[in-house]
């Protein structure tokens, strides 16, 4: 083989490899929504729209404090006792601030609150301050969600469109 056959041959390997794994790593989607609120007198509400044509079904929404805690220490209720009878500590354990959503059909819509989504799942419970969310999937479909943050005096609205991560 001549070095200018070898030369494009390992040019050509080189870019089927780069135009691959940039493939691969556009295969996700998320929106990242800067400032959400759940507490007694305000409240965040968000639509996320399919923008494709296939399911989105594996879409999870994160959570993160203002203080950026991206979950809490949640104490079992039971209580252990060793061989010798003595009170063992009770181990704390990680819940993290995040949910799986249920399935979108292609160009449909799934709308509630942030509560809400979160309490769909039946074991998480937000806190009332301020955060920020990413909803993510690892598919290619696109989506868009529009955050809703409102309370008794008005409310406002933001559009946001999905990206890879």
């Amino acid at each position: 083989m001549k070095k200018s056959n070898r030369f494009l041959f390992v040019t050509s390997l080189l870019c089927a490899l780069i135009l691959g794994y940039s493939a691969i790593a556009m295969s996700a989607q998320q929106v990242k929504v800067p400032y959400v609120v759940s507490n007694g007198s305000w409240w965040t509400g968000i639509a996320i729209t399919n923008e494709s044509n296939d399911p989105i079904d594996d879409m999870t929404i994160y959570y993160t404090t203002k203080d950026g805690v991206q979950g809490k220490w949640s104490v079992p209720f039971r209580k252990t006792v060793d061989s010798n009878n003595k009170l063992v500590l009770i181990k704390k354990k990680w819940i993290p601030y995040s949910t799986s959503l249920p399935t979108i059909a292609g160009h449909a819509i799934l709308v509630n609150t942030v509560d809400g989504l979160y309490k769909g799942s039946g074991t998480k419970t937000l806190p009332s301050d301020p955060g920020s969310i990413i909803l993510k999937h690892n598919g290619n479909q696109k989506f868009s969600v529009t955050v809703y943050i409102g309370s008794g005096s008005g409310f406002a609205f933001q559009t946001f469109e999905s990206t890879n991560p």
